[in-house]
């Protein structure tokens, strides 16, 4: 805790002065860790950013596609590179303290975070129909059902309660006889079962963010 305060909270040109120190020194390396050719990989997108540091304090992970991590409110973290989708619990602020051109308030991030360690888990997902996992972590606020169909493939969502958010995350197709397309989002209210159908020539991949089943 307090390690990491001192950190993110020193003054601006003395952090510039330490990584370019760091930096130096691992460009005239030949035999990287992984995270050291993250701190550079770093510093070539945000040059003398202090949460280039917060690499020491924090996991590096990389998932692959169909995974997903869960994190609780108050746990730092930070999206680096690939795509993926993101689902966050209703909030009203994201309190930020590097590797970002927006508004920084790092005594207020350093007061809320957990500081607990340790790995998070990695879902693979369960599979509960044909062609359809659930991503379904330990809390109530939501879970994440993605269905992922081939050309000409169809899906029947299973009942899930409560009302939906939809993403099309890539391709065309139908949902419940309404053509979708690759960016599409829409609100299904509660009471509605999902029928999925891809279209010609392409599949078609969604994502369905619904209350967690838990709380019904």
């Amino acid at each position: 805790l307090r390690l990491s305060r001192a950190v993110m909270t020193r003054d601006a040109e003395v952090v510039k002065g330490l990584i370019g120190r760091l930096v130096r020194r691992l460009q005239s390396s030949t035999d990287l860790t992984e995270k050291e050719r993250l701190i550079l990989r770093l510093d070539s997108q945000y040059p003398g950013d202090v949460g280039i540091f917060a690499a020491y304090f924090l996991n590096y992970i990389k998932i692959k596609p169909g995974q997903a991590i869960y994190l609780e409110a108050n746990e730092p973290h930070a999206y680096l590179s690939g795509n993926c989708v993101e689902v966050m619990a209703t909030s009203d602020n994201v309190v930020r303290a590097g590797l970002t051109p927006k508004l920084r308030d790092t005594d207020v991030l350093c007061g809320m975070l957990t500081y607990k360690a340790g790995m998070p888990e990695v879902l693979d997902g369960e599979r509960v129909a044909d062609k359809v996992r659930a991503y379904v972590p330990p809390f109530d606020e939501f879970q994440i059902s993605v269905v992922d169909l081939g050309e000409g493939e169809k899906a029947s969502v299973p009942h899930l309660d409560g009302p939906l958010l939809v993403l099309v995350y890539g391709g065309k197709g139908e949902v419940n006889g309404s053509e979708v397309g690759k960016g599409d989002v829409f609100f299904v209210p509660d009471g509605c079962d999902l029928e999925v159908s891809a279209g010609e020539g392409m599949g078609c991949s969604l994502y369905i963010a619904s209350a967690n089943k838990r709380i019904f």
